[in-house]
């Protein structure tokens, strides 16, 4: 099966990062996979992907990828050896993030064009998730999910420190930022944590993996496992829109949802609250 990663909308266009390649999918559903024709990256997966203006990255085994042309022509900006496997990218302006499995994380400063690991103060290199302040342009606040808990750099990525939980070790799967500071930090074994002034409050939605969220429409949106589950009153009650899932994403007001059989479903906000009712 064409497992998809991730998903992103940049432009009129959806990126889908599959086992398969990286993919974009037109306004009329016309899909094209935009590794297959690239000689320098061979038959690869594209485990992530950003974009920036008119640029896009792609989080592959051993590196990035990155194309200047809408995916027609790519370049790869392998890490230094041994090869790492790039599970996460943050594209904010004058700072590209990447994080790895086992490596830690990398910072390029040139575009992508060659990266560096910033690891000091990282001290759990398994890296699931990167998610940036909504502020960041002028606090400079990154956030780190791994295998065990935290991290927050107020630098932009070049010096970490752990975060708190106050409630033991954690597998930290997926983050989202809210507009007031609020963390909401996805784990695969204690569900949905809410990080407010250093207290960290659970959420319950129920037994599994938070493997993605998204802030949307006045209300919450978590992927459990493999099916889609909205709150819009805090997490107090939950109801599921969809299953068979591999992931979710916020585009502007909407959301992306990567279905198992290899589809890109958009859901505008203001359909959310009608779903399944």
């Amino acid at each position: 099966m064409d497992r998809t990663y991730q998903a992103l909308r940049a432009g009129d266009c959806v990126y889908a990062a599959r086992h398969s390649g990286l993919w974009r999918i037109e306004p009329d559903g016309a899909q094209h996979n935009l590794f297959a024709n690239s000689q320098q990256l061979g038959d690869i997966s594209a485990l992530c992907v950003a974009a920036w203006d008119d640029s896009l990255l792609a989080g592959v085994h051993g590196g990035v990828a990155r194309s200047f042309d809408g995916g027609g022509s790519w370049e790869l900006c392998p890490f230094r050896l041994p090869a790492p496997l790039v599970t996460c990218l943050l594209a904010e302006p004058g700072c590209l993030l990447a994080g790895t499995f086992a490596d830690g994380s990398f910072r390029s400063a040139d575009g992508g064009a060659s990266w560096q690991a910033r690891n000091h103060g990282l001290f759990d290199h398994s890296v699931n998730c990167l998610a940036p302040s909504p502020h960041f342009a002028d606090d400079g606040t990154v956030y780190a999910g791994t295998s065990t808990g935290l991290y927050i750099s107020h630098n932009g990525g070049r010096l970490w420190q752990d975060l708190e939980f106050g409630s033991g070790r954690e597998n930290v799967l997926s983050l989202v930022v809210g507009e007031a500071g609020t963390l909401y930090a996805g784990c695969e074994a204690h569900g949905l944590l809410r990080i407010e002034a250093a207290r960290v409050e659970p959420i319950e939605v129920g037994a599994g993996a938070v493997n993605g969220q998204a802030l949307i429409a006045d209300g919450l949106a978590v992927q459990l496992d493999d099916r889609v589950m909205i709150s819009q009153n805090g997490g107090a009650s939950w109801r599921t829109i969809a299953d068979g899932l591999d992931c979710l994403a916020l585009a502007d007001d909407d959301l992306l949802l990567g279905m198992a059989d290899g589809q890109i479903v958009t859901v505008p906000a203001s359909d959310l609250w009608q779903m399944n009712q």
